[in-house]
């Protein structure tokens, strides 16, 4: 396994299953094609939050802090996922946390409206 930094793909190369990849460094503008049968790509650890920052916790890298219900800060507001403080940042995993956080909004609106769901 190699960590490319500023790099970006160009291209998946391949006939219906992957044979290589081409990578251009961003840098000195070179592409290089590497062979592979698998490809694990990392865009970062930024959250895309800024949206909701001004409305409920944020941590210090930005991402949404929640209790263990999921809600935020804000009553009635949830976060589930990679934007998430705390989550795995895989997709198996926001998917659970998706779902927990759909089972815990119809709790919340069942306690405190009167909410049937039916």
């Amino acid at each position: 396994m190699e960590v490319r930094l500023n790099t970006t793909v160009e291209s998946f190369n391949g006939n219906g299953r992957l044979r290589s990849v081409s990578v251009k460094d961003l840098k000195t503008g070179a592409v290089e094609e590497f062979t592979s049968g698998a490809v694990f790509i990392f865009i970062g650890l930024t959250p895309n939050t800024d949206f909701v920052k001004d409305f409920v916790d944020i941590d210090q890298w930005g991402f949404i802090k929640t209790g263990p219900t999921l809600e935020t800060s804000l009553s009635s507001v949830f976060a589930a996922g990679d934007a998430r403080g705390g989550s795995t940042k895989q997709v198996a995993s926001a998917v659970g946390e998706g779902a927990t956080a759909a089972l815990m909004i119809r709790q919340y609106l069942e306690s405190s409206r009167g909410y049937r769901g039916d």
